[in-house]
């Protein structure tokens, strides 16, 4: 844990502390439980143990698992205590036997976030129902304990994630989170339905795991075809650059440069992964350009330069039909836009145009005047560097110049290279779990 800096190390301190805490202070209320309640809660444990032992991976530490409906259901059932020890001790369980090498805290914090946002839930609907109510008759209480389970889950993921990676947990909450809500709302209807099930029949539980395998099957399939969609798009943006065999690679060294960009601007982390994704297929709509036009090796006439330009809104047509790309559609359309306004396709200028903008333009032009083309050499650094001060705050925010520039004089002075290598995508945040 000394590696963390101090207040990761705190939060995670603190998180467990409060864990380990609001335990003992539960347990005051709890009931003795019934021979049907035992009953209840060795199904439930099995059950959200079970649950986890499949996450499915939506990205590099993005993953999702089905337990929640076991856990809700513990929650409206069973009372905050009991509840608690169901979730926070199957997390446990459940890491133990998928064999993750995690570290103390790492496990303590997973368990914690589950226990408290059951134990949330568990306490909300306490409050509200009161005790020994019938689940079927409490709609609101029901709704208020789901809230109350997804809002502290959320926020105690989202806050050791922010620390992690340095970012405002506020910032791209819905961006982070509209890909699972589906599913999770699915999950906690689930868990209300078992609970209602359960209270009159408690062997009901079981037939609850066809639902929750197929939510699982579900969540795993689209994550399989939302890859599967992505990864053929890149193939194609890759492949359009190889038609010009002096821009190949262009896309992926442009989305290294404006990822890298982006972090030095501090952007919010849904800010950076909306810009690599975007700079990485910024040029895809030269799939519509003629390659007499693509490939000319001398300067374009009017009709030609016409052309050229419609690839901004040749690649926003074809990515503004794919959810991966929906967001990033829009930078592609406008990449070529300038901050005086003197851009294209439609002369936008100043806030008009988002950030993101400037930090895919202004990386796009340092690696094309860079490059070599077949009428000229790629220009030395210092040439460029006086081109992109010239241009600050007429084709480029400032701010964007001013960071590109330093960061460009900082790799040049550690790496003594004229250009930087594209750097690998950015870990992916966690929504489920810290690992």
């Amino acid at each position: 844990m000394s590696r963390l800096r101090w207040p990761l190390r705190v939060y995670i301190l603190a998180v467990l502390g409060t864990a380990l805490a609001a335990l003992p202070a539960s347990a005051a209320f709890r009931g003795n439980l019934r021979p049907t309640d035992t009953v209840l809660l060795a199904l439930l444990m099995v059950m959200a143990a079970v649950a986890q032992l499949w996450p499915v991976h939506l990205s590099v530490k993005m993953k999702i698992t089905v337990d929640d409906t076991a856990t809700f259901a513990a929650a409206l059932l069973l009372g905050p205590f009991y509840a608690m020890v169901a979730a926070g001790a199957t997390t446990l369980i459940a890491l133990h036997f998928r064999g993750v090498r995690q570290s103390w805290y790492n496990r303590g914090f997973n368990a914690a976030t589950s226990a408290l946002s059951t134990g949330a839930a568990a306490t909300a609907f306490l409050l509200v129902a009161g005790s020994g109510a019938q689940v079927a008759r409490e709609p609101w209480a029901i709704g208020i304990a789901a809230i109350a389970k997804y809002l502290v889950h959320s926020a105690l993921v989202d806050l050791v994630v922010a620390l992690q990676v340095r970012r405002n947990p506020i910032g791209g909450w819905w961006t982070l989170h509209r890909r699972l809500m589906p599913y999770e709302v699915a999950l906690l209807v689930l868990g209300a339905l078992a609970a209602i099930a359960a209270q009159a029949q408690p062997w009901t539980l079981v037939l609850f795991g066809v639902p929750m395998a197929i939510v699982l099957l579900t969540v795993r399939d689209s994550a399989n075809v939302r890859e599967q969609t992505k990864s053929a798009i890149l193939e194609l943006a890759d492949l359009i650059d190889l038609r010009d065999p002096y821009t190949h690679g262009h896309s992926q060294r442009v989305a290294g440069l404006a990822e890298r960009l982006a972090r030095r601007m501090r952007l919010e982390y849904a800010q950076v992964e909306l810009i690599r994704d975007a700079a990485r297929v910024h040029d895809i709509g030269k799939i519509g350009t003629n390659d007499m036009v693509l490939l000319k090796p001398g300067p374009l006439t009017e009709e030609e330069q016409k052309e050229m330009r419609r690839h901004t809104e040749i690649g926003h047509r074809l990515l503004r039909r794919l959810p991966e790309f929906w967001e990033g559609a829009e930078l592609v359309l406008s990449h070529h836009e300038r901050h005086d306004g003197a851009g294209y396709p439609r002369g936008l200028r100043g806030d008009e145009l988002p950030v993101e903008v400037s930090v895919i333009s202004v990386a796009d032009t340092y690696d094309a005047m860079t490059t070599d083309r077949p009428y000229r050499k790629g220009l030395a650094w210092e040439a460029v560097r006086a081109e992109l001060v010239r241009q600050r705050g007429k084709q480029w925010r400032e701010g964007a110049v001013d960071s590109f520039i330093e960061m460009i004089d900082e790799e040049r002075r550690s790496a003594r290279v004229g250009r930087p290598q594209a750097s690998p995508g950015p870990a992916q945040p966690a929504t489920r779990a810290l690992t």
